[in-house]
């Protein structure tokens, strides 16, 4: 019974178990169905985000803008994407498989152990991104720098199976860099080797930097003082004292020119002239002051003999003013002296030459004594002028020359002198000539004709007397001034005389002084030139000297003159342009003494009452006016006719005798 019963216990626990094994695996099986499903589903989900994720790095790939390389560790390429492509002008499928180092990277055999070598370098890191730097070459020649960050692939074991190398190019950046550098480099140079002393002082007067010309100065080591010294540690207490008030106006404002002086380390001082400026932040805040230093020990002693030389130079000046005081009394004296003396001379002089000219016309005089009578009267003439000479230079020593205006023409310059020169230019046989006659026409100017004409006549008198054979030229160039009522003109003599030569030519226009050719001829007193020199600078002018031993001299000057817009028909009838060269009158070497006499008796007939009228145009040489009269004159006589074809012709010769022998 027991064993019946045991057996149904045991039976019914199997049943039991039975059916709840039964149970449980049924929510077992729907379980797994259930999680069969789910898990299908997110394999599908998982299966489709790997696919996105491939296809975003496969873009990535494709399109990154840095060299990607993928390879193996035994620098076999794998791959390589299309910027990788480009940049070592390389194909996909001729890369695959090659050698990284020596086929991509193009490095010399020789080399490319070295590089396999750093990159082997990278299995033993334990970095997962490494960074490394090195040449590659593009092409046969071109080398390129490139920075890679190498990441190491490895397999569920542990192993490197693959190498993801990217790479920039940073060629550029290395040159930017270089040139950054060597510009870094130079302006240090230049910042330490300037001829001039750099510092920067921070806020509390600190010396942060100094340059090395600075430190030659100092003889300090720039661990000595950066950081160490404040400025007042570098002055004198005098130069500190100084600094100190100049700094409540910095940083408003720069300092300049500040003379300060500096004490070296061992002791001794120098002086320098400090410029500074200073420098804020964005806050407008005083970061450091950065000052320009120039070593002025060279100048402060040179201002110190300076100091000393012009004390020595005022004492001096004190007596030279006095010197030149007494100079100027005692020059005084001479000009009052000469001009007395000269006036004086001229009195008795004039008696002497008049009263020889009138023994000389005596028909009665004796012939042995023609010869005495004529060089008395030669030598007074010769004294008289340099009398005149000594007394104009008086006037311009003692300041009392004056300027008179008067109305004139060149044309009627030219007459003037043309008539005193041209019959002793044709007893030499030598030609005097005015050059390019039309260009003085219609020039009316208003000016010290007087002054200009004793210029010409003195420089006309050299060359005269100069000059044995050939030429003399007088020139007149007018060119228009700055003004447009002035007109500069330049007036040339010209000569083929016995010139100057080249060492003497500095002293020609100083008084009393002559060249060796000039003093032989024993003639003059050597003022004229320097009278003339003296005049053009009166008159506003510059006179210039040329010449060539026995080749001739050119002596030119120039004058601002004021033009006359107004001119009156009498000027104008004295501008009538006549002869124009001496050769108009060699063949007039005597005068007809009948025609003379003719002129002489109709000069004395009832007509007398025009005589002195007559003679005093001759002398001021208006003809013009003369032949005006002469034609009034009721009265046929061929005197008058005479008279009228002289005056007509401008035969100066002629008229020049008449008048002397009138007025004798």
């Amino acid at each position: 019974m027991i064993d019946e019963l045991i057996a149904i216990l045991i039976a019914a626990a199997l049943l039991f178990f039975a059916y709840y094994y039964r149970n449980a695996y049924r929510r077992e099986k729907k379980l797994r169905l259930i999680l069969f499903r789910k898990n299908l589903t997110n394999a599908e989900e998982i299966e489709r985000i790997i696919r996105e994720k491939e296809k975003q790095y496969q873009d990535i790939y494709d399109t990154a803008n840095s060299i990607i390389i993928r390879w193996s560790p035994d620098f076999r390429i794998h791959s390589v994407n299309p910027y990788a492509e480009e940049f070592f002008q390389m194909g996909k499928e001729m890369a695959e498989g090659k050698d990284l180092v020596l086929d991509l990277f193009r490095i010399p055999f020789e080399k490319s152990n070295e590089i396999k070598s750093q990159l082997w370098n990278i299995f033993h890191r334990p970095e997962q991104n490494i960074r490394q730097e090195f040449d590659v070459f593009v092409g046969s020649d071109d080398k390129r720098t490139v920075t890679w960050s190498n990441r190491i692939l490895k397999n569920e074991f542990g192993y490197p199976y693959e190498v993801l190398s990217i790479g920039i190019d940073i060629t550029n950046r290395k040159i930017a860099e270089e040139n950054l550098m060597k510009s870094y480099e130079r302006i240090l140079d230049l910042y330490n080797n300037a001829p001039c002393g750099y510092h920067s002082l921070d806020k509390d007067n600190v010396v942060v930097s100094i340059n090395d010309t600075e430190l030659d100065w100092l003889g300090y080591s720039r661990e000595e003082i950066v950081g160490n010294f404040k400025i007042n540690d570098l002055l004198t207490e005098s130069s500190f004292d100084k600094f100190q008030q100049i700094l409540n106006s910095f940083p408003h404002e720069t300092l300049t020119g500040v003379e300060l002086e500096f004490v070296r380390k061992d002791k001794s001082t120098f002086f320098v002239s400090l410029n500074s400026i200073p420098t804020f932040d964005k806050n407008g805040n005083f970061v450091i002051s950065k000052s320009t230093v120039f070593d002025i020990t060279d100048r402060k002693i040179a201002e110190d003999k300076l100091n000393d030389y012009s004390q020595k130079i005022q004492l001096q000046n004190k007596r030279l003013q006095k010197a030149v005081e007494a100079a100027i009394k005692a020059n005084q004296s001479k000009s009052v002296f000469f001009s007395k003396i000269t006036h004086e001379l001229r009195t008795p002089l004039h008696a002497v030459i008049g009263f020889s000219q009138i023994l000389g016309k005596d028909p009665n005089l004796p012939e042995h004594l023609k010869g005495y009578v004529n060089s008395l009267y030669e030598n007074g003439v010769h004294l008289l002028g340099m009398i005149n000479d000594i007394l104009d230079l008086s006037k311009i020593e003692a300041g009392k020359m004056t300027e008179l205006k008067e109305k004139f023409s060149l044309v009627q310059l030219w007459d003037t002198l043309f008539s005193m020169f041209s019959y002793r230019f044709a007893e030499k046989q030598i030609q005097f000539e005015l050059l390019h006659p039309n260009q003085i026409e219609n020039h009316f100017y208003e000016a010290d004709l007087q002054k200009i004409k004793q210029i010409l006549v003195n420089l006309l008198g050299n060359a005269l007397k100069f000059t044995n054979q050939g030429f003399v030229h007088l020139e007149m160039q007018i060119q228009p001034g700055i003004d447009p009522n002035i007109e500069m003109v330049r007036f040339i003599v010209k000569d083929s005389g016995i010139g100057i030569p080249k060492d003497q030519l500095h002293s020609i226009f100083e008084a009393f002084k002559q060249t060796e050719q000039g003093s032989s001829y024993q003639e003059g007193t050597g003022l004229g030139l320097s009278i003339s020199h003296q005049l053009v600078d009166f008159l506003g002018g510059m006179i210039q000297v040329e010449s060539d031993l026995n080749q001739g001299s050119r002596f030119s000057f120039e004058l601002p003159l004021m033009k006359v817009n107004e001119i009156s028909s009498e000027l104008k009838e004295k501008s009538k342009l006549g002869p124009t060269s001496s050769k108009d009158v060699w063949h007039i070497t005597k005068v007809d003494e009948t025609e003379k006499e003719f002129v002489q008796t109709f000069l004395n007939l009832d007509s007398a009452k025009f005589k002195s009228e007559i003679l005093q145009l001759i002398k001021i040489q208006n003809f013009g006016q003369l032949l005006n009269l002469l034609n009034n004159i009721p009265l046929d006589h061929k005197g008058k006719s005479i008279l009228l074809e002289k005056v007509k012709h401008k035969r100066y010769k002629f008229l020049i005798d008449l008048l002397q022998s009138n007025n004798s």
